[in-house]
């Protein structure tokens, strides 16, 4: 039996739906390729100051995440739960895209800089999180039937891997002294001109989600009158087994998308050698150009073995590749080694939204109440943790290394430190990922059954709302 409400979702509002991961990861990786390369080497924040600022943003996430869940799961409104958390949150993100790179001047004695650093940071992540908590959430609660889950997920990745190709080769074509070396004012500009042109593609493809991507299934947004209490919920939530295994490579894959394109601009110009920012959009166009042509075979193993064996492959792939690449000296062998690393991105974006929907599915069966929300907000705050988490270690080599401040020739200890924090340090984490991944519990017949108890349970839920069949 199949979710006939799935079954009528068009071609049209696939698409549309994937629209928001466009906005949304133009504005995420925006964010991470420029924001540690901006404010270094352009405003000139000392990393330990940028390090201890960074925390201060992950102590606000601890509250700020997993409230904007709770929150959304018990929202209210004619609109449903989620959709008008969705339009509050799309002018303000454009704004904020814009203001990142309009410091009021470069890092002095004084405090307004490093004061606006942590205003903008703050108010980047509320808009941010209220937008794609609450997108995710609706993508488990829309397609809840596993064909109609697939294939839109098979559009989302694809739309996730054009906005990131565009996010960070873009830039590398506006600004022309990416890592500042030669100190000009236009960089400041250039900088700028890549957030303006960042808040103009998330009003547009906002606006085209919003506008026909989206619909709140009445049956599920029902349950936010039955959710559960604050503290109930959180408990509830980590004592699913499911959910705890699933939190290693989830946490992991994101430590090393994040960190990778953060250090991408200063890796390529001094480790690697690569002056020219034109050949650095090259080396990130053919890894992500990879990534998406991957997505059918990811896609084929998941139909054959699920989620967890297209997560197990994929993370294999990528730990051995990212190692071998941060040891490349020079512009053909980083060519080589971003194509293994592009295979190995596809698998580790893939397995990610199909493996958090089927731990969705199975709290619902167990509790009756759909808490996509609470799941999601969780997530991100582990995701922005473990942001903080790399910068925490940035600094810790950077400082290690006599690089607290920014100098444009960096010595051999310099260079070896950014080999390991973009090789040696993601092969560690990777590692750890495999094992979460080998444990996680929803596979062959309990998946099955999860299915089958899925579709009982909403077809109960449409009749005491007396949808329409």
């Amino acid at each position: 039996m199949v979710d006939e409400e799935s079954q009528e979702i068009s071609l049209r509002t696939k698409l549309a739906f994937a629209c928001g991961e466009v906005g949304d990861n133009v504005a995420l990786n925006t964010f991470t390729f420029l924001i540690f390369t901006f404010y270094f080497t352009v405003v000139r924040i000392p990393t330990p100051i940028m390090t201890f600022g960074f925390i201060l943003w992950a102590l606000w996430n601890a509250i700020n995440d997993p409230l904007i869940g709770y929150l959304s799961d018990r929202t209210k409104s004619r609109w449903g739960r989620r959709i008008p958390w969705m339009i509050g949150a799309t002018i303000p993100l454009g704004i904020l895209m814009i203001l990142l790179f309009t410091p009021p001047s470069t890092y002095s004695e004084s405090n307004s800089v490093f004061i606006y650093f942590i205003v903008v940071l703050i108010a980047f992540d509320i808009a941010y999180t209220s937008f794609n908590l609450n997108y995710n959430a609706l993508f488990s609660e829309m397609f809840v039937d596993m064909r109609q889950r697939s294939a839109t997920g098979r559009i989302r990745i694809i739309f996730v891997l054009l906005a990131t190709m565009f996010a960070l080769v873009f830039p590398t074509f506006i600004i022309e002294d990416i890592t500042n070396i030669n100190n000009e004012p236009i960089t400041r500009v250039q900088y700028l001109i890549t957030g303006i042109v960042a808040a103009i593609i998330i009003f547009v493809f906002y606006f085209l989600i919003l506008k026909w991507g989206v619909k709140d299934p009445k049956h599920i947004s029902k349950d936010a009158e039955i959710a559960m209490p604050f503290i109930k919920t959180m408990k509830f939530t980590f004592k699913h087994k499911s959910f705890l295994w699933f939190l290693f490579p989830a946490l992991g894959t994101w430590l090393v998308i994040n960190i990778l394109p953060t250090l991408a601009p200063l890796f390529f110009v001094h480790a690697i050698g690569i002056e020219d920012t034109e050949l650095i959009g090259i080396l990130l166009l053919v890894d992500f150009l990879v990534a998406a042509a991957s997505t059918p075979l990811w896609e084929k193993i998941r139909v054959k073995w699920g989620a967890r064996m297209s997560g197990l492959v994929g993370i294999a792939v990528w730990l051995v590749s990212v190692l071998l690449f941060a040891f490349s000296n020079n512009f053909e062998i980083a060519l080589i080694f971003m194509i293994f690393m592009g295979l190995g991105l596809g698998g580790g974006l893939y397995f990610y939204d199909q493996v958090i929907a089927e731990i969705i599915d199975e709290d619902e069966i167990t509790y009756g109440v759909r808490r996509s929300g609470i799941y999601y907000a969780v997530l991100n705050f582990l995701i922005r943790l473990s942001m903080i988490l790399n910068f925490v270690i940035i600094g810790i080599v950077f400082t290690s290394t006599d690089w607290m401040n920014y100098e444009p020739n960096p010595g051999v200890n310099v260079i070896l430190g950014l080999r390991i924090l973009m090789g040696v340090y993601p092969a560690i984490v990777l590692g750890l990922s495999l094992i979460g991944m080998y444990f996680f519990p929803i596979k062959g017949e309990r998946l099955r059954e999860n299915r089958e108890k899925l579709t009982e349970l909403h077809d109960k839920k449409k009749k005491s709302v007396e949808i329409p069949q």
